[in-house]
């Protein structure tokens, strides 16, 4: 139980420090300024709310999804935070913030998540996907090009996330 957390918490470090995006490229396109902005603000308030992980896939690798059962991220506006909590629901790690930008006019949506860390900030590619209370997130976690499918195959370096809308009690 020890080294799934660890091994889960390790994977949630990763992400933190291990994303880069290269200069746009055909496969890699940076979202710009020039996104409709009236779909972004309807599109960014239906991502708030609070999600918690289903399934997460780390390069090829299923990660033990009892490990993240207190695990959460929260989406507000252009902010999103990832807390990563203990079996007893006291966090482990700091929170990861981040700033998101997202192009929902186009298919597969695009979301450029720039994390900022004490030890330094830099963005993410991916793709996502909101159907209902079920968010799907795919992005790499240390190369330049974003992933075209939402898929986390052995030896890539892609991260595969589904996260549940947390419902109010």
């Amino acid at each position: 139980m020890r080294w799934t957390r660890l091994f889960g918490a390790i994977g949630l470090s990763t992400l933190a420090i291990g994303c880069g995006l290269s200069p746009s490229s055909p496969s890699n396109p940076v979202i710009g300024e020039n996104v409709d902005a009236q779909a972004v603000a309807h599109e960014l308030a239906a991502l708030a709310g609070t999600w918690e992980y289903e399934k997460q896939v780390v390069e090829g690798k299923e990660m033990p999804i009892k490990s993240m059962s207190k695990d959460y991220i929260t989406i507000n506006g252009d902010s999103m935070v990832r807390e990563t909590c203990s079996a007893d629901g006291q966090r482990s790690w700091p929170p990861i913030k981040s700033t998101i930008r997202i192009d929902p006019t186009v298919t597969p949506k695009l979301l450029d998540d720039l994390m900022v860390s004490e030890l330094r900030t830099k963005p993410c590619g991916g793709i996502y996907k909101l159907e209902g209370d079920r968010l799907t997130l795919c992005w790499n976690n240390s190369g330049p090009e974003r992933p075209s499918g939402f898929d986390s195959p052995a030896g890539s370096s892609f991260v595969l996330t589904l996260l549940r809308r947390r419902l109010s009690k």
